[in-house]
């Protein structure tokens, strides 16, 4: 039985993938360092954080994360408030599942300051049932901590809920934690491995309280 969705927050819930690449590429400009696209991409769904302390020990950086996170983090903050758009399909979505008694509750390895600012922009304060963020677990995605705790937090079991992910580290961690999950092939999250996923789509539109759960039904 279906009782909640979990949505991640970038590339599900807004279209953010082109803000956090921006923002990181304006962080690491004064140290020199000029990734491509595609090294970028390979960070989504994971937290901001931890890849900056790769990136610290890879390059032998003279600085720390907690040196360079707050202006980063004020970077990207501003970006999301005056360039986030929610992924087309999915604000009807949510009102689809919460019209049909289905719980929505949001995933994401972001920081907390940083998902509210994304729930204030597009008024959806009220219809998470739960909102887990990186800060209130200790081992972000692929580990499967956030969406464990977030069905705590909702008082349903693992094969009662359905995650929706764009990263192949959101996928893993769904899996992992015994879930359910989407795919979401977002169109600015670059080539993610989504085919450990139980369905893979392109458009949110075509998703919807029924299909999910005759999915959730289908696994039992």
């Amino acid at each position: 039985m279906l009782r909640a969705v979990i949505f991640d927050m970038d590339g599900v819930l807004v279209d953010s993938e082109p803000l956090h690449v921006k923002a990181e590429r304006q962080t690491l400009v004064p140290f020199g360092i000029e990734l491509t696209l595609e090294e970028l991409q390979s960070n989504m769904g994971r937290s901001t954080r931890f890849f900056f302390a790769e990136l610290i020990e890879k390059y032998r950086l003279d600085t720390t994360v907690e040196q360079i996170y707050p202006a980063h983090k004020a970077r990207l903050l501003g970006f999301y408030r005056d360039e986030a758009e929610p992924i087309p399909g999915v604000l009807p979505l949510i009102q689809d599942l919460l019209r049909n008694g289905v719980d929505a509750a949001l995933a994401s390895s972001s920081d907390r300051e940083v998902i509210s600012a994304v729930l204030e922009k597009l008024d959806l304060f009220a219809s998470f049932k739960a909102v887990v963020s990186g800060e209130d677990v200790d081992r972000t995605k692929p580990h499967p901590d956030i969406f464990v705790e977030t069905a705590r937090r909702l008082g349903c079991g693992a094969r009662e809920s359905v995650v929706i992910e764009d990263s192949s580290a959101g996928v893993r961690a769904a899996k992992s934690a015994g879930m359910v999950c989407v795919g979401f092939k977002s169109p600015n999250s670059g080539c993610q491995d989504l085919s450990a996923a139980d369905l893979i789509v392109d458009d949110l539109w075509v998703l919807g309280a029924e299909r999910l759960r005759a999915l959730v039904n289908q696994g039992s």
